[in-house]
């Protein structure tokens, strides 16, 4: 079935978040694709489709995010904070954690969620639905010490989560995070148990069966509800 909705999905030039535009493409939703580096957005500035409009943004400028924000003709249905990075898989007491490596992810993996919805919050249509990529990683309950400012990030972005959700739900709007999946991309290996399209088929339908009693709830890519 064919939807004409529209989704916004930041970080959409690489990996889960490409694949989340084609499959939003494939479902018939229009697509808002943002990327921060035109250099690295190739595959995405390849895409030819009507319903498809892309821009350059940094989710860590608000400058940017507002020039984007007056520049998008219809109301926003789908946001998705997608836009994510990581520093490295080792511990604090490792180089890939350096001070200025770590503020880099929580920066954007953090504020820059927060920002983004922000900013966008004026465009977003009666009964919107934001949702936050998140992880697995994120959980409180673990026993790993790997990738300490990665999984303290995916754990500030399901807290953010929450507070948001209360701060919408006299709008109505519907506010939740996703795991999408061990999913063979840059990230997370070539190991993991995931293609990005296969996440991206999952959260793509998982979206769209959205209601608003689902708000601020944290949910893996199929669906089902994950605890914190």
């Amino acid at each position: 079935m064919k939807n004409q909705n529209t989704i916004l999905i930041t970080g959409a030039n690489r990996g889960i978040g490409l694949e989340l535009v084609k499959e939003s493409l494939v479902t018939g939703l229009n697509v808002i694709g943002t990327y921060r580096n035109i250099k690295n957005s190739k595959e995405l500035i390849k895409i030819k489709s009507e319903k498809l409009k892309i821009f350059e943004m940094n989710v860590i400028d608000e400058k940017s995010i507002l020039e984007v924000s007056k520049n998008i003709k219809k109301p926003i249905d789908y946001l998705i904070c997608n836009a994510g990075i990581n520093n490295g898989f080792g511990t604090i007491f490792e180089d890939d954690h350096s001070h200025e490596k770590m503020l880099e992810v929580l920066n954007i993996n953090v504020l820059g969620c927060v920002l983004t919805i922000k900013n966008f919050i004026k465009n977003l249509n009666n009964n919107a639905k934001i949702i936050l990529i998140s992880s697995v990683m994120g959980m409180q309950a673990h026993s790993g010490s790997s990738a300490t400012i990665y999984r303290a990030s995916k754990a500030a972005v399901n807290n953010i989560m929450v507070s948001i959700s209360e701060d919408l739900k006299s709008d109505k709007i519907t506010v939740t995070s996703f795991h999408p999946g061990w999913v063979r991309t840059n990230m997370g290996g070539p190991n993991a148990t995931l293609s990005a399209k296969e996440s991206a088929e999952s959260l793509i339908k998982s979206f769209l069966n959205l209601k608003f009693e689902n708000t601020g709830k944290f949910f893996n890519y199929d669906g089902s509800l994950m605890s914190f």
